[in-house]
């Protein structure tokens, strides 16, 4: 009897359906959990076991931190509510698990065969599907025959029903067709920016009045941040490289241990071919120099490739007898013939490479301060276990900067501090955090420092006064009336300008643009430009304020897209199947919702804290 043969498709689907079950159910052994404990609860008649709800878990927070590019603690993970998210998904599942039973539908026993039989992991030498390696692979890992084919059967059971919902779902072509079009439509456009070069009124200057106005209407320009005093004791390579001398033996030492990177000889990139005779060589040579062949076709009429005769970067003394011949060329070409150990040869030189010779003198100060550096940080280590000691039996922070190379320092700090120790991120964010209620606690910097702070105080926002800050407040008024005035010049010129009337007809120094995108920008100017070059009406300028003055902008012609471009072609079929993924997704998801809303949910909350605090504690 024939068989038929599943596609790729089907077994690639076979194999994340089933791979995705193993990684599952073997999590729950990794999770620490003794096995007496298999469920979180219940969704209709069918039970939410710890696995699901640990497997998904750890799908939503890889996610996540795949996004973010670092991992997450466990109080990020719930305050985010991954958690949570994870949670109502195994949930929905079960719930559609409970539809699907409620509908009277299942796999076929042959069915859930055919990927068992599949599995490598339980097949034999032979390659055949391996009663016995079955059955010792699911105790291995803590699982029951019985229960490892029901959770196959409802996952393919599932899929049916999803492929059933989701059977046609696909939005209209005009829906991606709209979007592109606005996607790959472009415009010219003309735009000019309005300076202080174009106002005749020249610099304005401020009265008393003008600068207590000002300093009155904009207390955020002239308010301290609130900070926190903190008192902090560091000890960086840096700080600890200057009390430690080195040895002029140490010196040479590290010198000559270095030697390949402060000795670089001049060297060529260098091709040979070799001869069986002097004459052929010779003869090859002047066919060169006559222009009659090419070093490459004389290569290739030796039975060779350039590959074959690359010597790739040499020095003079590596080419032997021939390389005073080679390293006589003041520029790339061929010489020879030269004799070498294989006979007589050809060379062509591709590149000259000079060489960089810095003399023990010349890096003497480079190696002292990576000696020092390097010793630092061992000096560090030793005396960081000091510093813990001290912390840890009590002493304050004055204690132990009196008893060690600790440094004692005070700053209020705010988070736009950037000098000294708050220059370094591990210093920002135990700054942020800390309170009245920590105690000090040795951390290391990122160049391999140790600090430790405590917060002595909060130090709220203060207005400071004009007196304080008199030629501040005037500069700022100076800049905010200079661009109310060109501000008000633009909106005198716009209404003016036209296609008939271009910005160069009124002495403003005009950019033209042609053919962009809403997606492009334009070197110099705020990425609002393209927004405002697309939203007013052709032939109509408008006025848009940057920080160097203001802009003036005028639409001169608009082009629709080509749909029957291939580019655009293509990113109509990208964005329509996106959309489609994404509807399938929302449709499907809130057919979920609907089906975990016709069962009861019974959710242990007291196991879930207790799981949680297993797999986000790390147990």
């Amino acid at each position: 009897m024939a068989t038929k043969k599943k596609s790729a498709t089907s077994k690639l689907a076979v194999w994340v359906i089933v791979g995705l079950l193993m990684f599952g159910m073997i999590g729950f052994g990794a999770a620490s959990f003794n096995g007496t404990q298999r469920s979180l609860g219940s969704v209709g008649d069918k039970t939410v076991s710890i696995t699901s709800y640990s497997n998904a878990l750890q799908s939503e927070t890889s996610r996540f931190q795949e996004q973010l590019g670092r991992a997450l603690t466990q109080q990020e993970i719930q305050t985010i509510g991954l958690d949570q998210q994870a949670l109502n998904r195994v949930i929905n599942t079960r719930a559609l698990d409970q539809l699907v039973t409620n509908l009277g539908l299942s796999a076929g026993d042959e069915r859930v065969r055919a990927q068992v039989v599949e599995i490598p992991a339980f097949q034999g030498l032979d390659g055949q599907f391996d009663r016995v390696a079955y059955a010792e692979v699911l105790k291995r890992n803590n699982l029951k025959e019985a229960d490892f084919e029901t959770s196959l059967r409802e996952d393919t059971a599932r899929r049916l029903v999803q492929q059933a919902v989701l059977a046609g779902i696909n939005m209209p072509s005009a829906y991606s067709q709209a979007i592109t079009s606005y996607i790959s439509e472009t415009r010219d456009f003309s735009w000019a920016r309005v300076t202080r070069e174009d106002l005749v009124t020249g610099t304005p200057v401020a009265t008393e009045a003008d600068l207590v106005a000002y300093h009155t209407e904009n207390p955020d320009q002239f308010t301290t941040p609130a900070a926190k005093t903190i008192t902090y004791i560091w000890l960086t390579p840096d700080m600890m490289a200057k009390t430690i001398n080195i040895s002029d033996a140490d010196l040479q030492a590290a010198y000559d241990a270095r030697s390949d990177e402060f000795i670089q000889l001049p060297s060529r990139l260098v091709e040979r071919v070799i001869f069986s005779s002097q004459e052929e060589a010779q003869d090859a040579m002047e066919v060169i120099t006559k222009g009659a062949a090419s070093f490459e076709q004389v290569v290739q009429d030796r039975g060779l490739t350039l590959q074959d005769v690359d010597l790739g970067d040499v020095t003079e003394a590596a080419l032997g007898d021939a390389g005073a011949m080679v390293f006589g060329l003041t520029e790339p070409g061929v010489t020879g013939p030269a004799d070498t150990d294989l006979g007589p040869a050809l060379f062509r030189v591709n590149a000259i490479l000079d060489g960089n010779v810095q003399t023990f003198e010349m890096v003497q100060d480079q190696l002292r301060t990576d000696a020092a550096l390097d010793a630092a940080i061992g000096e560090i280590t030793e005396i960081s276990e000091e510093v813990d000691d001290l912390l840890a039996g009590g002493a304050t922070l004055e204690d132990v900067a009196a008893e060690t190379q600790m440094e004692l320092g005070t700053v209020d700090w705010h988070l736009t501090t950037e000098d000294g120790i708050s220059s370094y991120e591990e210093f920002q964010t135990a700054a942020a955090g800390v309170t009245v209620e920590d105690f000090p606690a040795l951390a290391t910097l990122s160049d391999n420092g140790l600090f430790a702070i405590r917060f002595e105080a909060d130090v709220p926002a203060v207005l400071q006064p004009l007196e304080d800050l008199r030629d501040d407040v005037s500069d700022a008024w100076v800049v905010q009336t200079m661009q109310q005035q060109l501000l008000a010049l633009a909106e005198n010129i716009a209404p003016q300008v036209s296609l008939d009337a271009p910005l160069a007809s009124f002495g403003l120094i005009e950019n033209i643009e042609d053919d962009m995108m809403r997606s492009d920008s334009v070197d110099g100017t705020p990425p609002t430009l393209l927004f405002k070059a697309f939203e007013t009406a052709l032939g109509s300028a408008t006025v848009l304020e940057d920080s160097d003055g203001v802009i003036v902008l005028i639409p001169r012609v608009e082009h629709a897209a080509d749909l029957n471009n291939s580019q655009v072609k293509s990113l109509q079929n990208i964005l329509g199947d996106r959309i489609n993924a994404a509807l399938a997704k929302d449709i499907f998801e809130a057919f979920g919702n609907a089906a975990r809303e016709a069962v009861d949910v019974d959710i242990n909350q007291t196991t879930l804290r207790s799981v949680n605090s297993n797999l986000l504690g790390g147990g």
